[in-house]
């Protein structure tokens, strides 16, 4: 199995936005190779047993893998190159390129880049090319064990995991009900399937509310989570004020003067890999 990460230039965010085939684009990536963040490139190569031992006084399974040999030495190429990762087919080979510590660690402990805490500045800026190979081919779906083995080993990485309390929203409708126009379903157009989001105004036609609730939790930066049992698709238009001494506050009335709904703080659990310790590898 190998993950491909390519480097793709950032969207423009004044311009219009199709979120529908931006969201479509990304799964339909995923389907083929698993995708995060900007680009970038691993393949690695290991053999191990699972056994348990005690990180930071905390149970924490890791993978002992027995090397023929490692390499890790700072990156030769770009900051943008494409970067390729995971087992590399059947075989007992892994080579990883220009990949920093940050992204070997959400792969291995399957994380998203919000969810580490306790990071040290150099986890993004330091990459490096990896090569490793194992006595044994690795066995099926350890891939993550031996990521894992090949940080606590070369990296001396200790971490544990911890739920906390984040800021969220819960989308609900407003006292006076929904002001939402239900799309016309005898279309069968999928070009109508659209979502625009400019600064300051989010435009679609038949969008279901899940997708509005993402769209908005993307432009609030908290996560929003929709009680509104509201099944339907939707023709949205939604416009609020975008100068520079506007706040959220902004975005929070006209979500209920114009469609409706009220978004009501809350606070959700959600949870953290926290890094207890982690080294810059030796060059080997």
């Amino acid at each position: 199995m190998c993950r491909v990460l390519s480097h793709q230039s950032s969207v423009n965010e004044t311009g219009p936005k199709d979120y529908f085939s931006r969201r479509s684009a990304h799964v339909s990536s995923q389907r083929s190779c698993s995708t995060r963040g900007r680009g970038s490139s691993i393949c690695i190569l290991l053999a191990c047993n699972a056994n348990s031992r005690s990180v930071a006084g905390r149970n924490h399974k890791r993978c002992n893998p027995l090397y023929k040999t490692v390499s890790i030495k700072p990156t030769k190429s770009g900051i943008h190159a494409d970067r390729i990762f995971g087992v590399k087919g059947e075989s007992n080979e892994f080579t990883g390129t220009n990949l920093s510590t940050r992204e070997l660690i959400q792969d291995a402990y399957h994380v998203n880049e919000d969810q580490i805490v306790g990071v040290p500045s150099w986890l993004n800026s330091e990459r490096y090319d990896i090569e490793a190979k194992a006595d044994n081919p690795a066995a099926r779906g350890g891939d993550k064990r031996i990521l894992q083995g090949l940080l606590s080993d070369y990296f001396k990485l200790a971490v544990h995991r911890e739920t906390r309390l984040i800021p969220a929203y819960e989308l609900v409708i407003a006292g006076d009900g929904p002001k939402l126009r239900e799309s016309d379903s005898s279309h069968d157009d999928s070009a109508l399937r659209v979502i625009q989001v400019e600064n300051g105004r989010i435009m679609g036609r038949e969008v279901p509310i899940a997708t509005l609730a993402t769209i908005l939790s993307d432009q609030l930066g908290r996560p929003i989570l929709d009680s509104t049992k509201l099944s339907s698709h939707y023709d949205v238009t939604l416009q609020w004020p975008t100068a520079p001494d506007s706040s959220q506050s902004a975005v929070l009335t006209a979500i209920q003067e114009q469609l409706g709904l009220k978004l009501v703080p809350q606070l959700i659990p959600k949870e953290f890999l926290v890094i207890d310790h982690v080294e810059m590898p030796v060059a080997r």
